[in-house]
C-alpha cells in the first residue's frame, strides 16, 4: 500500500494530542535520551514525529516502535521545542486499538509484559548493588518476569513513628499516602517491586537506611507523573532523585554503580523488545481487520 501525504491527518492528530510535532526540527534529542533507543537502536521517538508531521497516521499506527516505549517521557523534557513524542506515542496506541489494528487481548498482554518486567528490572537492581552485572539466561528472564515479589520495603512501617527527614528535603511532609503517584506510575506494577507511595513514606517516617540501600529507589523512570498529578503539591521526581543522590554521596552505592545499572538494563531491554514482537507476530496472525482513517 502506499502512503500519501495527509495535512488533514496532521492537524486532526495535533488538535487531539497538542504535542506539537510541526515544531520538530529533526535534532535526534529525543533519539539521544531515549533508554529504548540507547540500548536497542529501535525506537526512534523522531520517526514517530515525523510520522505524524507528515500525515502519515497509518503508517505511524501500524509502527511496532510504539508499543516499545517505557513510557519515561524523556523524550518529551528533552526537546529543545517542546515537542512531546511520547504523547503521541500513546495517542497511536490508543488509536491503533480503537481502528482494529492490535486487539483488546494484545493490548491486555502488552500491559502485563511491561508491569513484568519491573520485576526483571527490581532483581537487576539488587544485583548490581551487590556489586554484580547479571546475564539473564531464558530460564531466568521467565522465572523473574512469573513470579510476584510479596511484601517490599514499605509491606509494614511503623505508624507511630514522627517524621524525621535527617537531612533530606521535607517535601514528601505533605503526603498522607492516598495513592495517586502510584496509580500513575508506568513503573509500578505491584508493592514488593517499585511503589513510590512506599518511597515517599519511608522517607517521610525518617527510615533513611531502609531507603537508601533499598532496590526499588533505582526503578523509577523519572517520567514526573507523581509530581505532576499529586494534589498535595509533592515532587516526587525530585526527591527520588534527591535519595539517589544521598546514595551515591554517602557511599551507600559504590562509585561505579549507576554507570553498572544503566548497562545492566540494555540487554533486559532488549529483551523486553524481542517479547513485544512476539505478541505482535501473535496479534497480526489473527488478522484483524484494519479500519480506514477517516
Amino acid at each position: 500500500m502506499v502512503s500519501f501525504l495527509n495535512p488533514k491527518l496532521r492537524r486532526l492528530v495535533e488538535q487531539a494530542t497538542g504535542a506539537g510535532a510541526c515544531m520538530c526540527w529533526t535534532c535526534s534529542s529525543c533519539d539521544s535520551e531515549c533508554p529504548v533507543e540507547i540500548a536497542t537502536n529501535r525506537l526512534r521517538p523522531q520517526r514517530v514525529v515525523r510520522y505524524a508531521n507528515l500525515g502519515l497516521f497509518d503508517d505511524l499506527i501500524a509502527l511496532p516502535e510504539i508499543w516499545y516505549c517505557l513510557s519515561c517521557r524523556r523524550c518529551n523534557r528533552v526537546c529543545p521545542n517542546l515537542v512531546k513524542p511520547e504523547t503521541l506515542i500513546q495517542y497511536a496506541r490508543t488509536e491503533a486499538l480503537l481502528r482494529g489494528l492490535v486487539s483488546w487481548e494484545f493490548h491486555t498482554e502488552h500491559a502485563r509484559l511491561m508491569q513484568r518486567v519491573q520485576r526483571v528490572r527490581r532483581h537487576v537492581a539488587a544485583e548490581c548493588l551487590k556489586g554484580a552485572s547479571p546475564e539473564i539466561e531464558d530460564a531466568q528472564w521467565r522465572q523473574w518476569t512469573e513470579t510476584p515479589m510479596p511484601g517490599g520495603d514499605g509491606a509494614v512501617i511503623p505508624s507511630a513513628l514522627l517524621f524525621q527527614s535527617a537531612g533530606l528535603s521535607n517535601a514528601a511532609a505533605a503526603c498522607f499516602t492516598c495513592g495517586e503517584c502510584s496509580s500513575t506510575c508506568p513503573a509500578a506494577c505491584e508493592r514488593g517491586v517499585f511503589d513510590p507511595r512506599t518511597l515517599f513514606r519511608l522517607a517521610n517516617l525518617g527510615l533513611r537506611s531502609e531507603v537508601l540501600k533499598s532496590p526499588s529507589l533505582w526503578l523509577c523512570l523519572q517520567c514526573g507523573r507523581c509530581t505532576d498529578v499529586c494534589s498535595q503539591g509533592v515532587d516526587g521526581c525530585g526527591l527520588i532523585a534527591e535519595l539517589r543522590q544521598a546514595a551515591v554521596d554517602e557511599n551507600v552505592v559504590d562509585a561505579a554503580f549507576a554507570l553498572r545499572w544503566t548497562d545492566a538494563q540494555r540487554p533486559v531491554y532488549r529483551r523486553l523488545l524481542d517479547e513485544i514482537d512476539r505478541l505482535l507476530d501473535t496479534a497480526r496472525s489473527a488478522d484483524p481487520p484494519l479500519r480506514q482513517c477517516a
